[in-house]
């Protein structure tokens, strides 16, 4: 056979095996040939998509449980609101809750959490304003989530209460009287207002001003939703305070307290 035949006859043998077979690293199934991994390329593979699972799963259960540990039912997004009626309305207390939050900045993911129960408040409204009063109960101060110390949250909540903190033993109970509520022009489509009062705790008393939701149901309820942060140093609260106290280290505690609040009267 000459050298160009014998050259053909190979040529032929192996494009044969190579569409039977399929290309290297490569399998046959259901008569197709398919893509053969590595063994190590496939644990690699799966070790990856294991990992970003878990972070995924650990960040959306922070973000979930972060302030908000109390089971309350928020409204619906599709709940009707009405502009609030003119007249007085008294707090529901074991419909309303007061929500804190506060942290150690230099440590990631350090932040602790709880909630504040209201014992009493009422709401006056009139010619678009309004005005009111809310009592806090400090002693039910409570500590729902230490993220970076599990276990921790009866100790937390000891220190909190402590004189060095919130003193509750002196000062039982916090207020916060509204003395404006001011109406913007979204109002009436947002249910948006600029709210302002006076908070007083530790026997300390500041101006705060903050946006909150406020809305009657069709069933008559108001409900007054908003969240703000107050400087805890402007109240006497100093504790691990970086504005105070040198050599904290990552020790340190964030001035500012995030506080929310969901009102519910009728």
């Amino acid at each position: 056979m000459k050298p160009l035949y014998v050259l053909l006859f190979v040529v032929v043998i192996v494009a044969g095996f190579y569409f039977v077979a399929g290309p290297p690293n490569s399998i046959v199934k259901n008569g197709e040939p398919q893509e053969q991994v590595r063994e190590d390329d496939s644990k690699n593979e799966d070790l990856n998509n294991e990992d970003t699972t878990e972070t995924a799963v650990v960040e959306d259960t922070d973000q979930r449980s972060l302030g908000d540990d109390s089971g309350m039912e928020f409204p619906s997004m599709d709940v009707e609101k009405l502009i609030v009626a003119d007249g007085s309305y008294n707090v529901n207390a074991q419909s309303s809750i007061v929500r804190w939050a506060g942290k150690k900045p230099l440590i990631s993911g350090y932040t602790n959490s709880g909630t504040i129960a209201v014992s009493d408040g009422t709401i006056t409204v009139a010619n678009d304003t309004a005005t009111g009063n809310f009592t806090i109960d400090m002693n039910t101060l409570d500590v729902g989530l230490t993220a970076k110390k599990p276990g921790q949250e009866g100790t937390l909540e000891g220190h909190l209460k402590s004189d060095k903190w919130f003193d509750v033993a002196t000062y039982p109970t916090a207020s916060f009287v509204i003395t404006n509520v001011a109406k913007r022009a979204d109002s009436d489509e947002s249910h948006i207002y600029n709210v302002t009062g006076d908070l007083t705790m530790k026997g300390v008393t500041n101006e705060i001003s903050f946006p909150a939701e406020i809305y009657q149901t069709p069933a008559g309820e108001v409900r007054a939703i908003a969240a703000t942060e107050i400087d805890r140093t402007k109240w006497g609260i100093t504790a691990g305070s970086g504005s105070f106290f040198d050599d904290l280290a990552d020790n340190v505690i964030d001035d500012m307290i995030a506080i929310s609040f969901d009102i519910v009267a009728r």
